[in-house]
């Protein structure tokens, strides 16, 4: 695994009306994410953590949703991911982590497969391990970019 140098806890709201299958709701813009490579992610239940920031209840569970991540070139790197698999509790404690690109966040998101996993006002928690743009330089060594 990869040294965590940054993480941010980001929520995804998943609305005022239950979502259908199918449907993908995109990650909100954070600032503290802009400009950044992403390094790792892990996604929680509410086995993890009951209350998103905002206090909105966090989903039961992952399975029957996905994440897609995409980068500045709007190029899907992390497709339809299962987000079961994100959750450390399900994979032995560990994290995802996986070759650094450089995030767009308001560009990815999650997808509801089966929406009988997920309710109204219910919030899927991303923790995203991350690298700023300005102190990527230094620290690419790390992450096996430098060779």
């Amino acid at each position: 695994m990869k040294p965590i140098l940054r993480s941010y806890l980001a929520e995804v709201n998943l609305g005022a009306t239950a979502p259908g299958n199918g449907q993908n709701i995109n990650i909100q813009d954070y600032p503290q994410l802009r400009d950044v490579y992403i390094c790792g992610i892990e996604l929680f239940d509410n086995n993890q953590l009951a209350i998103s920031p905002s206090g909105k209840a966090v989903v039961a569970a992952l399975n029957g949703l996905t994440l897609t991540l995409m980068d500045k070139f709007n190029m899907e790197m992390l497709y339809q991911y299962p987000a079961f698999d994100l959750n450390p509790a399900n994979i032995g404690g560990f994290y995802r982590d996986f070759k650094p690109f450089y995030l767009q966040l308001t560009k990815s998101y999650v997808t509801i497969l089966d929406a009988t996993t997920v309710a109204a006002n219910q919030s899927v928690m991303l923790n995203i391990f991350y690298v700023t743009a300005k102190d990527w330089e230094k620290n690419k060594n790390l992450y096996g970019a430098g060779k």
